[in-house]
């Protein structure tokens, strides 16, 4: 007859539990089981704080923190940035197409965002916008003249600054040209910059 181990069931279970003795598949160890339990409600209960966050979330667009921006899902630091840089300047958005324009937001993210958002113009509206875009960086310097209706010296430094180097967005913009806000709101989804035009523009600098 085989020999039976001193220890009975519970004083080998209370052993295990302990780490007095090595676990095995058939008695796994109850202190971990509970414990992966405990994690997996705390990941829940993380997920479901969010989503009620999310669904309380209400941004106004032009005067919105960078951490109420983070907030929202798809919304990248390189975003952020731009919007942070651009209210800095003073500059406002209309609407959702003014955002919309301004990051390039896919249908899908745009959608997402809509129910949070909020667009508190703070001073005058600015005038409508015209239907064609405009390539800062190549677009011909005479009929761009035509087109922005700036001093000649605004558009002189403009000329220079492409010229040294291209623009990126229309922080970098107003941020070289020293533009008040009231220019740069004229040219949101009007202006693009390098080759991302979606509809009819200018003919290229040649």
């Amino acid at each position: 007859m085989p020999r039976r181990h001193w220890l009975d069931p519970l004083a080998r279970q209370v052993l295990r539990a302990t780490g007095q003795l090595p676990l095995n598949k058939k008695h796994p160890n109850p202190t971990s089981i509970s414990r992966k339990d405990a994690i997996e409600n705390e990941l829940e209960q993380i997920r479901q704080k969010q989503a009620k966050s999310l669904e309380l979330l209400c941004i106004d667009v032009n005067r919105a923190t960078a951490s109420q921006w983070r907030q929202l899902p798809g919304c990248t630091e390189s975003m952020i940035h731009l919007l942070m840089r651009l209210q800095k300047g003073g500059v406002q958005l209309s609407g959702h197409e003014d955002l919309s324009k301004l990051l390039e937001l896919p249908e899908k993210i745009l959608k997402d965002w809509e129910p949070h958002l909020i667009f508190h113009w703070y001073g005058n509206l600015p005038e409508d916008k015209e239907s064609y875009l405009i390539d800062m960086n190549n677009a011909n310097p005479k009929s761009l003249l035509s087109i922005l209706n700036w001093t000649e010296e605004r558009f002189d430094r403009l000329l220079r600054e492409r010229e040294r180097r291209p623009f990126e967005n229309l922080a970098d913009l107003q941020e070289r040209l020293v533009l008040p806000p009231s220019s740069i709101e004229k040219l949101i989804g009007v202006v693009y910059f390098g080759s991302k035009a979606k509809g009819p523009s200018l003919p290229p600098n040649k």
